[in-house]
């Protein structure tokens, strides 16, 4: 016969095929009487097969590798023909467990008492080293008085007894574990091996990790995972033209740009780091384009991975003079409509190009205005916490018609006393910190000091509104506070709900100054409910201690109580407010809304000294309800929405922002 070689993958497969059986020696006893064929059909049979007259034994195959196919020169060959077919008497698996005969026999389509081709043989073979368990197959064929009688030698795998996980610096142990812990103490196989091996690339994939498990060896059942993820080579800033492109000096100091990047030197290179890098830049505001652009290292290697990181930045203008208008809900009296404020500001967001912020502003309204002057530095002195820090002076005066005023919806359309014309200034100055505390809570701290007085439509200082009630708590003309404040804000990551807490202590230093400690929550939750969404808000407060009327918290207007005038429905020193809204999509940007609002002083009005809102006449709970359009805008949801409350007829809002 003539020995011929079947390509295998990375190995080979080496057959014996001669397509004759071994003459019968004489002598030989005759089959008895149940054949399944006469001697004279056996005879012709054996005559054909062997024409050439040669003895022969079979050896098809041994397997070393997952697949195999009859090479080119097996198919050139006659007496390798696809059609030629070998009854095969007895088929036994030989070298494997009772466990692992079973898996094998089940891989096996081969039946006793059939005939098959050669490469109907080899691929049942490679069936059986498909089942995973086994690193070696060799059919072995023999004749026998019935046919052949094929027997497939197997060499199971060893048993796994471990694995080691090298070179796994981003990728937790615990995910090694989880992958193979099911397969410790049991015969390798090679399938499962490998599904657990997809699982940890797939971790890196998931997670945004450049890295994989690149080889694998097997020492006595333990095996070595050799694992390689791309580490950070070098970080370099590049600032770009904005016009041509081309390279140029940039306004920023580098420091204060590539202190916003968590990904440093050495790091393993993790692209969903690096997208919050790159967000982390463009919330300076000092940027116009952000890229970050990820190259080979020079000493890269498919064993040790390595790439050096270039972030293009191109700068945009950040200081100048703008001018513009607003609203104020206050500041149309006791209308329901605002009053309207101009402005106008010189800015610089980069002073110095340590990326502080420095704003100079001017308002002037119907009756507020505002001389205000804050400094930002949003990273104090490369602090390893991030920590923040803001000094603001201002001036304002601000209508107290929300407190003070009359009650509009009571249908007394005489001022008496023009009680709706009182002013109250404020001269305040402090200096407030601010940092991350986690993945989604921040916190604020500071300290302000604050001088309040009140006056009437003409500037004049004035002690007592038209009601007699006092204006300041002191009784003097002004009063003096130093009030600490806490602050923490959370918000999920998704942006569908916010939790705002916060305690303000005043600090008596002088026996005139005020004493109090104020509590405040806000809480805000959307749900989406298909095309449409529900918003869902709620805000209290409390106050302990010494309460200065224009310190109480004003409810009924535009951002409280729909339905009811600014302050309408009363003043408080304890409150709560809840808002529920459902917003629908009209026409791209303009949405609808259905709302209603309660609002409740929680019976502490009448602890507010000179009680201005039971003087007035206002309820102290009420709710509103109604309808309204949405529009987005540059500056924030525009609000126009017209709303009944429970008792009187109903009005418009107009505001800017969510109103909770």
């Amino acid at each position: 016969g003539e020995r011929e070689t079947m390509a295998l993958g990375g190995g080979s497969w080496r057959a014996t095929w001669l397509p004759t059986y071994r003459r019968r020696e004489k002598g030989k006893k005759e089959r008895g009487e149940g054949e399944k064929e006469n001697k004279s059909e056996r005879k012709e049979r054996n005559d054909r097969r062997s024409a050439n007259g040669k003895k022969q034994t079979h050896v098809w195959a041994r397997c070393k590798g997952s697949c195999f196919d009859i090479s080119a020169n097996d198919q050139d060959n006659p007496n390798v023909e696809g059609n030629e077919r070998i009854l095969v008497s007895e088929v036994v698996v030989r070298g494997a467990t009772p466990e692992l005969e079973r898996v094998a026999k089940e891989a096996l389509h081969t039946k006793a008492n059939f005939a098959y081709t050669l490469q109907e043989v080899q691929e049942d073979v490679n069936r059986v080293f498909a089942t995973g368990y086994f690193a070696q197959c060799k059919p072995v064929a023999e004749d026998t008085r019935d046919g052949v009688k094929l027997t497939v030698e197997v060499t199971p795998n060893q048993e796994l007894r471990g694995v080691v996980a090298n070179g796994a610096n981003a990728l937790p142990q615990r995910n090694v574990e989880e992958a193979f812990r099911d397969q410790y103490g049991r015969t390798l196989n090679f399938t499962r091996f490998g599904e657990a091996i997809r699982s940890l690339n797939k971790w890196y994939e998931d997670h945004g990790v450049f890295g994989q498990v690149v080889d694998v060896d097997m020492q006595e059942g333990i095996a070595q995972l050799k694992l390689a993820e791309a580490v950070v080579g070098k970080v370099n800033l590049k600032f770009l033209d904005g016009e041509t492109g081309e390279p140029t000096k940039g306004k920023t100091q580098s420091k204060v740009i590539m202190r916003q990047i968590a990904t440093k030197p050495g790091a393993i290179y993790n692209i969903r780091q690096a997208k919050r890098d790159i967000d982390a830049i463009y919330s300076m505001g000092l940027a116009d384009d952000v890229n970050l652009l990820p190259q080979p290292a020079e000493d890269s290697s498919v064993d040790h991975p390595k790439v050096d990181l270039t972030i293009n930045v191109v700068e945009r203008s950040t200081g100048g003079f703008s001018a513009g208008g607003g609203i104020s809900a206050q500041g149309g009296g006791e209308g329901a409509m605002p009053g309207f404020v101009g402005s106008c500001s010189y800015s610089q967001r980069n002073l110095f190009g340590l990326g502080q912020k420095l704003t100079a502003s001017l308002e002037l309204g119907q009756a507020d205005s505002l001389f205000r002057i804050h400094h930002t530095d949003p990273w104090v002195s490369g602090d390893p916490n991030r920590t923040s820090r803001t000094i603001s002076i201002q001036n304002n005066r601000s209508s107290g018609g929300a407190i003070h005023g009359k009650d509009a919806d009571s249908g007394d359309q005489e001022d008496s006393g023009g009680g709706g014309n009182v002013s109250v200034g404020r001269l305040m100055g402090g200096v407030e910190y601010g940092r991350p505390l986690s993945t989604c809570w921040s916190g604020v701290a500071g300290i302000t000091w604050q001088k309040t007085s009140c006056s009437d439509e003409h500037g004049r200082t004035i002690l007592q509104d038209s009601f007699g009630s006092p204006l300041t708590f002191s009784g003097k003309a002004s009063d003096t506070t130093l009030v600490a404040l806490i602050r923490a804000v959370y918000g999920s990551p998704t942006g569908d709900s916010q939790l705002v807490l916060s305690m303000e202590q005043a600090f008596p230093l002088r026996p005139e100054w005020v004493n109090f400690n104020r509590l405040r929550a806000r809480a805000e939750r959307t749900v989406p409910l298909g095309l449409m969404r529900l918003a869902l808000s709620a805000k209290g407060g409390a106050v302990f201690g010494d309460l200065p009327p224009y310190e109480a918290f004003a409810i009924g207007g535009t951002n409280t109580v729909r339905g009811y005038n600014e302050g309408g429905v009363g003043s408080a020193k304890n409150y709560v407010v809840c808002s529920s809204e459902l917003h629908a999509p009209l026409i791209s940007p303009v949405e609808g809304c259905l709302f209603v609002d309660y609002g409740t002083d929680l019976d502490s009005g009448a602890s507010i000294l000179g009680d201005p809102a039971g003087m007035r006449g206002k309820p102290g709970r009420g709710y509103g309800y109604g309808a309204g359009v949405r529009i987005d805008s540059p500056v924030g949801p525009l609000r126009l929405e017209y709303a009944f409350k429970d008792r009187g007829a109903g009005r418009f809002h107009f505001g800017i922002g969510s109103g909770f």
